[in-house]
């Protein structure tokens, strides 16, 4: 038995100077995240953001129907090689930016084959979404497929419950949303408040079913206090600041972050410059809520999990760093800055989401209205 040393480390959030603990062999680095980051809020398939040149608006609502998508997300979904491949890159991209948790939204089946066949894995919160459209899966979908999968997923290692996109486009689903999420296992995600104020329904809706289940909102842009509804909160304010130009004035009922486009925008940590500058001053509170925030929203084991840096630790609260070993559960996911399985790099993970985006691309395009 060993020690693991640090100059510096950062554990739930707080700073420690000379830290030690012990370790199979002994490592000395120049910071250590304990427990590693989290990321609560991925969208694995996403490669188009269907952006405006300067137009920002008004909510998501406002966003989604009138965005100008280049590729057909729905046939993307439809496509479970194409879909598991992304979410595959997430997870190693998740690893090289020491995030060594993820909350992935999407497709259930393709997000669960990339991680089984991934031989380096972060812990995943698998939130199937659910979604009153056409392309999208409904509670009893998902149902049925949890029934297979759920004997072969790792209470140690992942987290399995659904995701309601938003309380306009669940429509009925809801009621039905809530009662799986109960017999999962008790975690319901959602869109709230990206924009409009919208606490009011979900407590409408939410009457009479709790504590039973975990909820956790995701954006919560507007001046409404989450913890008064019980709720967990987590915080993007990337795609917000991108999409709408504004996001969360303070930190308050924020408890996690998550990056929403991971493939176009990286995981958490390579947000923590801009999620520095919006809320100056309060570093420990952003770095709580970047590392064991997300593992307390969504009832997930942090036990041997780290992140270990050479670099200053002010470059890593710019972002500005890439782990070069990650631990996972005690088992050793990246090393020497490479996928321990793989010897993959970062700079390869982003090579070959280029090329994947680029053949979804090609594979599902939209032709551009004139």
């Amino acid at each position: 038995m060993g020690t693991l040393e640090a100059g510096t480390a950062i554990v739930f959030g707080k700073l420690i100077e000379g830290f030690k603990m012990p370790w199979s062999r002994d490592e000395y680095y120049d910071v250590v995240v304990v427990p590693g980051f989290s990321d609560g809020h991925a969208h694995p398939q996403v490669v188009d953001a269907g952006l405006v040149d300067g137009r920002k608006w008004a909510d998501s609502y406002d966003w989604i129907e009138n965005r100008r998508l280049r590729v057909d997300e729905a046939a993307i979904r439809a496509d479970v090689e194409l879909s598991s491949r992304l979410a595959e890159l997430v997870y190693k991209r998740a690893l090289l930016e020491g995030t060594t948790l993820i909350a992935v939204t999407g497709r259930l089946e393709a997000n669960y084959l990339a991680w089984k066949r991934s031989p380096d894995k972060p812990r995943v919160a698998f939130l199937p979404t659910v979604m009153r459209r056409k392309g999208w899966a409904t509670p009893g979908d998902i149902a049925r497929l949890a029934r297979d999968l759920a004997p072969s997923l790792s209470d140690n290692l992942t987290r399995l419950g659904v995701f309601v996109h938003s309380l306009r486009y669940a429509g009925d689903m809801l009621p039905d949303a809530l009662n799986l999420a109960k017999s999962l296992g008790g975690v319901l995600g959602l869109h709230l408040s990206e924009g409009r104020r919208e606490m009011h329904m979900l407590a409408r809706h939410l009457r009479g079913r709790r504590p039973w289940v975990r909820v956790v909102a995701v954006h919560c842009m507007e001046d409404e206090d989450p913890s008064r509804l019980g709720i967990s909160c987590v915080g993007c304010p990337g795609t917000n600041m991108i999409l709408y130009g504004r996001t969360r004035k303070t930190l308050k009922g924020v408890t996690s972050f998550g990056s929403d486009w991971p493939l176009l925008l990286g995981t958490v940590p390579m947000h923590l410059g801009l999620i520095k500058s919006l809320y100056p001053g309060r570093m420990e509170s952003i770095m709580e809520r970047a590392t064991i925030g997300g593992y307390h929203d969504y009832g997930l084991s942090h036990q041997g999990d780290l992140a270990a840096y050479d670099g200053k630790p002010s470059s890593l609260l710019e972002g500005g760093l890439k782990p070069r070993m990650v631990s996972v559960a005690g088992r050793i996911t990246v090393y020497e800055g490479r996928l321990a399985s793989t010897g993959e790099t970062h700079h390869d993970v982003l090579k070959g989401i280029d090329e994947a985006i680029r053949e979804a691309m090609e594979s599902y395009p939209i032709p551009q209205l004139a």
